[in-house]
């Protein structure tokens, strides 16, 4: 920086103070790495049992300058993973997690009449055996996909309302609009709880077709996963996996359940509610507790 004289020395008088100073700036390299933050919490285990896995991460603390290198968001210097809640799950279990779930079904041709009947059933079978409560449980909304995205239910813990929601759906038997229904099952999600974790399930059993294609169901699917744990149930054995990974969230093989076929949705219950829900407890042991409660 600089000043200016206003009146030189004259007739001996003394020199002017300096007029000019410098400091030494921008001193790192132009070429820097990235900082990082210390180690977040350790995340919720993603199932309640038979093996699921919970991790953390570090977050860019200052960004790399220059050609600088920063390590990618899945290396080891920023993403750790260990195996949890590895116990045997019960045969009949109740989901007792806090959660708001939203899910969507393929009403697809290709599903058939009854691969709709096995899939409207297993679902009308998940709604038993979770615990519906806005308070300390689960909320659940649901939609349906073919040509056209229907919202069967909103997010409610009602499960009347729910059970005769699903029970009026109709079976489309069209095309497969897989990135329409990734990105209404977003705009349900406006209507969640801001203190429980929001889960979005899709159950398909085919390939994205028009209206929608690979590239509409991947950009629905990045959509959707900034505001969503997304989770994927394939329902035949021909689906690709790696068509299925890009939609999914990570850790991505905790979140990819395969079934043989539609028509065995409604026997699958169980796999599908210890799939989905990270706290359960024996469905007896619940009956149970519930019946001692309402009886006090």
């Amino acid at each position: 920086r600089v000043r200016p004289v206003a009146t030189y020395p004259q007739y001996g008088g003394a020199e002017c103070d300096v007029t000019k100073q410098e400091e030494t700036c921008n001193a790192l390299g132009c070429d820097r790495p990235c900082t990082l933050n210390d180690w977040g919490p350790w995340r919720q285990c993603t199932r309640a049992c038979e093996g699921g896995i919970k991790w953390r991460s570090r977050s860019v603390k200052v960004p790399a300058t220059g050609a600088g290198k920063c390590a990618r968001t899945f290396s080891k210097a920023r993403y750790e993973k260990q195996a949890c809640n590895q116990g045997q799950c019960p045969t009949d279990v109740m989901c007792i997690a806090k959660m708001d779930l939203v899910v969507a079904l393929d009403s697809s041709g290709s599903m058939g009449e009854d691969g709709w009947k096995g899939v409207t059933g297993g679902l009308l079978g998940l709604i038993e055996r979770v615990e519906l409560s806005k308070e300390t449980g689960l909320q659940m909304g649901v939609v349906k996909f073919a040509w056209e995205v229907e919202v069967v239910e909103q997010l409610t813990d009602d499960k009347d309302a729910l059970i005769s929601a699903v029970e009026g759906m109709k079976f489309d038997a069209y095309t497969t609009n897989i990135g329409g229904a990734f990105r209404s099952m977003k705009n349900m999600l406006q209507f969640g709880r801001r203190d429980a974790p929001s889960v979005c399930m899709l159950w398909t059993d085919g390939r994205p077709s028009y209206p929608s294609n690979d590239f509409d169901a991947k950009s629905g699917a990045a959509e959707l996963r900034t505001a969503c744990r997304v989770m994927v149930v394939t329902m035949r054995p021909a689906i690709p996996r790696d068509q299925v990974l890009p939609w999914v969230s990570n850790p991505k093989d905790q979140n990819i359940l395969s079934v043989q076929s539609p028509e065995e949705m409604e026997h699958s219950v169980r796999q599908v509610n210890t799939f989905v829900c990270a706290r359960v407890q024996k469905y007896l042991d619940w009956t149970n507790a519930h019946s001692k409660e309402e009886s006090d």
